[in-house]
């Protein structure tokens, strides 16, 4: 069985394909042949020791594929079933999960930063993370979905509470999440503004629903602008220092920051009597509970939505396709194939 295996912390020059031996499902377990999986910043991060895993590891948390084996007590799957992989394992025992918060689980695992994950072959997984892939979808478009859009329904509805005809704006329209938010809000009626410093990224925005894009410089004033001067709701920021003065002065009053990552560093200055006197908040999140994998699975079959694909790399290509992602000049999810 191939997997693109985690030797050192280089970056990208630290993957490498390796051998790893076929493993059988236990009790309550499925062996996933996988067709597709998707690359995160997380994935990035990790093969710079942002945290250190022990080596050699196997990245991913994105997944989807066909079941090819079940084991003991499993009857809702049977080999042949296609499905998406939801990105969490935990205890399913503690009081967090038995009241459907699996993120706040004391030994909640991501799929490729805990544990093993999804750049192989085939992975053996419990069986109750395997859900139907959505069958308007392609492989590459269903591997795209989970961390991402998972993390941005949590976002916007559970954390952010947004209602249809809320504004939001995206800082730096591209990425998976942010990509996410944009097609979700728009199927929950939200008005969305993207910004990009590049038009080709704030076109496509427009091509998908956004009602409007602006430059990533300044844009706090364009936003001001589009709702009339009173300003969104909430802004999804997850560049961090780069753009968070410009996210603040974007927000109603009463508005909030929502963010879920740092692309640009993890410390910055925060002005808190900007804050304050506006009634601000700054809401953050990451990943998300059973529950909400399973109502973005029904928003994105309901609505028919698509997750955008920016590049589909051969698994053997990975120090490639992470290269790509590093550099930034993606929009949408860049995925390997089997």
């Amino acid at each position: 069985m191939r997997a693109l295996e985690l030797v050192g912390f280089d970056g990208p020059a630290s993957l490498k394909l390796g051998e790893r031996p076929e493993v059988e499902p236990g009790p309550g377990e499925a062996r996933v042949r996988l067709r597709n999986t998707a690359l995160n910043h997380l994935d990035v991060f990790i093969t710079r020791g942002l945290p250190k895993r022990p080596l050699p590891a196997i990245l991913g948390s994105d997944g989807a594929g066909t079941v090819d084996a079940v084991g003991e007590g499993v009857t809702h799957l049977k080999p042949g079933d296609e499905v998406v992989l939801y990105p969490i394992v935990s205890c399913g025992t503690c009081a967090a999960c038995r009241a459907g918060q699996e993120v706040h689980c004391p030994k909640m695992a991501i799929l490729g930063e805990h544990t093993d994950g999804t750049f192989q072959d085939q992975l053996v997984v419990p069986a109750a993370i395997c859900h139907p892939k959505p069958s308007h979808l392609t492989w590459e478009e269903t591997a795209a979905l989970p961390l991402a859009w998972l993390t941005a329904w949590r976002l916007l509805f559970t954390r952010g509470q947004l209602k249809s005809s809320d504004w939001v704006v995206l800082v730096g329209i591209g990425g998976g999440v942010a990509t996410a938010c944009l097609l979700l809000g728009k199927a929950h009626g939200l008005h969305v503004i993207a910004t990009s410093r590049d038009a080709a990224k704030r076109q496509r925005a427009l091509d998908l629903g956004a009602d409007a894009a602006f430059p990533s410089e300044a844009f706090s004033k364009s936003v001001q602008e589009a709702t009339g001067g009173a300003g969104a709701r909430a802004v999804v920021d997850t560049v961090g220092p780069a753009t968070f003065d410009e996210s603040i002065r974007s927000l109603a009053r009463e508005g909030m920051l929502l963010t879920v990552g740092a692309t640009s560093g993890p410390k910055l200055e925060l002005l808190l009597p900007r804050m304050w006197f506006r009634h601000l908040s700054l809401v953050t999140s990451t990943m998300g509970n059973h529950s909400e994998f399973r109502s973005m699975l029904d928003d994105v079959n309901q609505h028919k939505l698509r997750p955008p694909v920016d590049r589909v790399f051969p698994l053997a290509d990975g120090g490639a396709a992470f290269a790509h992602l590093e550099a930034g000049e993606q929009f949408g999810k860049v995925v390997l194939s089997a």
